[in-house]
């Protein structure tokens, strides 16, 4: 399997960097990767998948899954992960993961686990 990976902040990034993993950084969405792959996202706006995230979705759409970092601080509750949510639903994939910044050690465990069964 594949990754490729949005970070705004550097949290995204430091979850791959836990896991091991080596992932596509996406940057404005114009990336290619060939075959099935995880993406690893932030939410921003209200909710809102990145553009470049979109952009790159598009011109890759051979997703199986997603795992979202977001905020739960009260101002980003009610739209905690959407990003992830919204990449969920419009692709028809599971969401792996949705993390609070970089996620617990336990977080990042059932990552692993949940991408060994892919």
């Amino acid at each position: 399997m594949k990754y490729a990976y949005a970070s705004k902040t550097g949290n995204v990034e430091k979850i791959i960097k836990k896991l091991g993993l080596e992932a596509l950084k996406i940057v404005d969405g114009t990336e290619k990767i060939d075959g099935d792959y995880v993406i690893f996202t932030y939410t921003c706006g209200k909710g809102k998948t990145p553009k470049p995230v979109l952009t790159f979705l598009e011109n890759n759409p051979n997703v199986k899954a997603v795992v979202g970092s977001g905020s739960n601080s009260k101002s980003h509750i009610e739209t905690f992960n959407f990003g992830a949510e919204n990449i969920g639903r419009d692709y028809n994939v599971p969401v792996l993961a949705k993390l609070n910044g970089v996620g617990t050690d336990e977080d990042i465990e059932l990552i692993k686990t949940e991408l060994a069964k892919l």
